[in-house]
């Protein structure tokens, strides 16, 4: 049962190091919304991939076959942790990539794999299914089990009571657009360098990442902002991660306002009237220095 058991996850593990390996550009906006900052993506990409692929083999040799499995343990939890975190910042449904395609899925049910994987890994670690159980044992493991499961329904109790909060939160009214003095090019500061910049006039700088859904949902509302008369530069973080670095941006979609070539307002967005009370922000402060 051990050896199949680690034939069975070093090929889960083989195959989804492989299906990252066939599309890299998926595979960097997985990391992206897990929040590594982008300037580190491409680097936790390839180690994702060579330790998913490095873990793959040390299972299937019996010396490191119990290392490799607190290897995967550890991994599947790291998932897990991660997924959770993303789950509770309102995060719904992800791409996952593990098996190929790019069809986001249920954060709850690529929770659920993550820690399926980490109990594999710890079987494996353990020996526990080379050992004969005496029925005590038996039970206890049992009832670990069934703890285990009783968390795992708890926290997707939990993670449901915090969407329809958000959800009350949502229909109260639009919030302010995320602005942190530390993220994103300074205030009062010339704009740094991009191309497209005319250094007069109101202008806005947004930032999108490649399978963003709230990037992709923005587009119509960047489309209006330009039909008001306003100049708006968009910049993709996977063809052109330089200007990501020089501007500093803490995630997606973010917009930097700048008017004369001046940052005047900054911040992470998600709707139309997060972006006109960006505008109107930088036009107040503005006006507020003129005085």
């Amino acid at each position: 049962m051990d050896l199949t058991l680690r034939i069975i996850v070093a090929a889960v593990l083989a195959g989804a190091a492989l299906a990252k390996v066939r599309d890299p550009r998926a595979l960097v906006a997985a990391v992206g919304d897990h929040g590594v900052p982008p300037r580190l993506r491409p680097a936790v990409a390839v180690a994702l991939v060579v330790v998913e692929a490095a873990l793959a083999v040390l299972l299937l040799v019996p010396a490191t076959a119990r290392a490799a499995g607190v290897g995967v343990a550890v991994l599947g939890l790291v998932f897990a942790g991660s997924l959770g975190a993303m789950r509770l910042r309102g995060r719904r449904r992800t791409g996952c990539g593990c098996f190929g395609g790019t069809r986001e899925r249920p954060v709850a049910l690529l929770v659920a794999r993550a820690l399926a994987l980490a109990a594999a890994g710890a079987l494996v670690a353990t020996g526990a299914l080379d050992r004969a159980w005496p029925p005590q044992e038996a039970l206890v493991a049992a009832a670990l089990a069934v703890l285990a499961l009783a968390v795992g329904v708890l926290t997707v109790l939990v993670l449901a009571l915090y969407r329809q909060v958000g959800v009350l939160e949502a229909r109260l009214g639009p919030r302010a657009a995320l602005e942190l003095e530390e993220e994103g090019p300074p205030l009062g500061a010339p704009v740094p360098a991009l191309e497209e910049l005319r250094g007069r006039g109101s202008e806005l700088v947004a930032f999108s990442s490649p399978g963003c859904r709230l990037c992709a949902q923005l587009v119509p509302a960047l489309a209006a902002i330009e039909r008001e008369g306003h100049d708006v530069h968009r910049v993709d973080e996977y063809e052109r991660p330089s200007d990501f670095a020089r501007f500093a941006v803490p995630g997606t979609p973010f917009v930097v306002h700048v008017i004369d070539g001046v940052v005047v307002a900054k911040g992470l967005v998600n709707t139309l009237e997060q972006i006109e009370e960006l505008i109107a922000l930088g036009e107040e402060r503005l006006g507020a220095a003129a005085l």
